[in-house]
């Protein structure tokens, strides 16, 4: 009776060892994250002085982060009134970015891969971007054809906005960022 109580302890240690470690790396860690608006950034991914988590998350896939000096990656899973991204709904994307030599934004899945759409249309550069006279953004991701600045999304399920900063001076003190630097994510409808 003994050793079925110790085989019982043993497999349950066991069990929530690996659980536990499965957890903490199985996505982006909470350890080292910045939240401004709808976004969140970890500043010190790509720096050699990352915390033990993010160099688990990053061993663990195909994750390429930034350098330290190189920019920042931003990801928004919600939208500026803290709804969750559906592609049923219409958003703009409004406002500026911080200063940087180049930007892209990109939909993609929970995994991080590009969302298959109708239009092989991922994302926009800021050499693709239309702008108004302002200098300003504005974009629209649906899954319908908009006029201007369209970012084609599928027909339904969950959808993440990644917006790389490249060779920016805020990227060592990204953390400081404020919210209105940032591109806005406003939910126009929902079919």
């Amino acid at each position: 009776m003994r050793v079925l109580e110790l085989a019982y302890v043993i497999a349950l240690g066991a069990g929530l060892g690996f659980a536990s470690a499965h957890y903490a790396v199985a996505g982006r860690p909470w350890i080292g994250r910045a939240e401004i608006g709808a976004w969140s950034v970890w500043p010190k991914s790509g720096a050699r002085d990352s915390d033990p988590y993010m160099r688990a998350y990053l061993a663990r896939g195909p994750h390429l982060p930034l350098g330290a000096g190189e920019g920042l990656d931003l990801l928004a899973e919600r939208d500026d009134d803290g709804r969750a991204l559906d592609a049923r709904c219409r958003y703009a994307i409004t406002g500026t970015t911080p200063p940087a030599r180049g930007w892209s934004l990109i939909a993609t899945d929970a995994a991080g891969q590009t969302l298959a759409t109708a239009v092989p249309r991922g994302g926009f550069t800021d050499a693709e971007i239309v702008r108004g006279e302002d200098g300003a953004l504005s974009i629209v991701a649906a899954t319908g054809a908009e006029p201007g600045n369209w970012l084609p999304l599928p027909a339904s399920g969950g959808f993440r906005l990644r917006l790389r900063l490249y060779d920016t001076p805020i990227s060592s003190h990204a953390a400081e960022l404020r919210r209105e630097a940032l591109p806005r994510i406003a939910r126009i409808d929902c079919r």
